[in-house]
């Protein structure tokens, strides 16, 4: 194909069957038109070649031809008009919120929070099976859009963990820690303790992960944050949270005006990243959400200490936060990843939606068309979201020896996709969710033909129903006491 730069399989790839005459036997072949491994570098695309999975990892990338001589499969896919890549990763999203979807739409951050989602989350978020049902629904959704790991910060994660067990995904789950008391715990330290207990029952599981998460600087205060950055020392872990999504946080931080909600819970007057930065947080295990409003200074921070941010641009849109300078914080050197955030401020969670949106925003903020060109936002859309959480040598690129997390995405004969002339454009620029037909994650094939098998879709979608009429019911009366507590007030 003119145009478009093919590389020859990996070595270690082409060797990896040994030379005798006899075929290996594998579990899993995947023949392709188009792979797009996004390692070694992201602009690479192997024609007419397959994926062999055996187990939980990838075992070799090599032309079709030579997979069929060398491999014996017990399955045997092929995709004629697909590109086969990584699975994607939603590097920055709440599930549970999935419930709540469209429950409080075009109004602000701290409104939205304080009237909707902090009163319904009071209400239901320890109610039996809310968390894992809004995980159910969150998981049916990424995978059918070839989702296979997301990072996840929301309440009662053990709950959540079981459910990730159950499907298959791969997960960072986040140990959440806030600022206020809920029914999920009391104290900063019972928050971060329960979180690490979650973390120990669930060690066995090798698809989740973990990260400290606490809220954000607006409602965690320094004492805490310390904590968090003593625990993810001895740890390793990484750190997941937000950082800089609104103006009116940077402001009333560096104002040092307590009275704002949007202030950050510190007495030092500052930006809240140096706040951060000054208690040890801000170091290559941090994994910022937002940071729309980042200085030169912030992103020259970020990069010399090796730390991530996730873009999450429809979020940023719908809730007006800002446009953030994607293009500045690749050209510093900052590791950027997509996220959805929650499906009750995008409405969605499509990390493919966000690739092309992130790309586009990227483009005409910056005025340079050039900007994160569809190799880049691929890359945001993958690896670089496995980077942020520290899993890059597992998953985020399709390389021999890591694990089998794989997307097959329908390009030819797809309306709205022909003609390909680049398939690396064509996945970013055009496809759409539906055209996703297969999803591997640690060797599983959890979609297959554009069906998610991995779990009864059907009935997580009529929980999700059963959950509307009560947040609903919930709301009327949240409603009710915000007028008559407004009515009160002007009286």
């Amino acid at each position: 194909m003119p145009g478009v730069p093919v590389a020859a399989a990996p070595a270690a790839a082409a060797t990896a069957a040994g030379g005798g005459a006899s075929k290996a036997t594998v579990d899993t072949v995947v023949h392709a038109r188009w792979v797009l491994p996004v390692a070694p570098t992201p602009d690479v695309v192997l024609e007419n070649h397959a994926v062999v999975i055996d187990k939980d990892l990838i075992v070799a990338i090599l032309p079709s031809a030579e997979a069929t001589d060398r491999y014996e499969a017990t399955t045997v896919v092929h995709r004629p008009g697909h590109a086969v890549m990584p699975g994607l990763i939603n590097a920055h999203t709440h599930t549970g919120l999935t419930l709540l979807r469209g429950c409080a739409d075009d109004t602000t951050l701290f409104t939205w929070l304080h009237e909707t989602i902090w009163p319904v989350e009071g209400a239901f978020a320890s109610a039996p099976g809310f968390c894992a049902d809004g995980a159910r629904l969150a998981m049916a959704e990424m995978l059918a859009g070839g989702v296979t790991t997301f990072a996840d910060m929301y309440w009662f994660p053990a709950e959540v963990a079981a459910a990730v067990e159950a499907v298959g995904m791969r997960a960072v789950l986040g140990m959440v820690v806030i600022g206020f008391p809920s029914a999920y715990a009391s104290t900063p330290a019972e928050y971060l303790d329960k979180g690490e207990a979650a973390a120990v029952a669930f060690g066995h599981v090798d698809t989740l992960h973990w990260a400290y998460a606490p809220h954000a600087p607006y409602t965690v205060a320094d004492e805490t944050w310390a904590d968090v950055a003593r625990r993810a020392e001895a740890t390793g872990r990484p750190i997941h949270t937000h950082v800089h999504e609104t103006r009116a946080e940077v402001d009333a931080s560096v104002a040092g005006d307590r009275t704002s909600p949007s202030c950050h819970q510190s007495d030092t007057a500052s930006r809240p990243l140096a706040n951060l930065a000054r208690l040890g947080i801000v170091n290559r295990r941090l994994a910022a959400a937002h940071m729309v409003h980042a200085s030169d200074e912030d992103l020259a921070a970020m990069a010399a200490a090796g730390a991530s941010i996730i873009h999450c641009p429809s979020s940023n849109l719908k809730l007006a936060a800002g446009l953030a300078p994607v293009a500045k914080m690749i050209a510093a050197g900052v590791n950027v990843a997509l996220g959805t955030d929650s499906a009750a401020s995008n409405n969605g969670l499509n990390v493919l939606g966000e690739a092309r949106l992130g790309s586009l925003l990227a483009k005409g903020v910056s005025g340079d068309a050039t900007a994160v060109p569809a190799a880049a936002a691929l890359a945001m859309a993958t690896i670089n979201g496995a980077r942020a959480f520290g899993l890059d040598a597992l998953t985020g690129s399709l390389v021999v020896g890591k694990k089998a997390d794989v997307t097959c995405i329908q390009l030819a004969n797809v309306v709205g996709c022909e003609p390909v002339f680049h398939p690396l454009s064509a996945v970013v620029y055009a496809a759409c969710r539906k055209d996703v037909s297969d999803v591997w994650v640690n060797g599983r094939r959890l979609v297959k033909e554009g069906v998610v098998v991995a779990m009864d879709v059907p009935a997580v979608v009529a929980k999700a129903v059963g959950w509307q009429r009560r947040i609903e019911e919930c709301l009327a009366g949240v409603r009710k006491k915000q007028a008559a507590d407004a009515s009160e007030k002007a009286a």
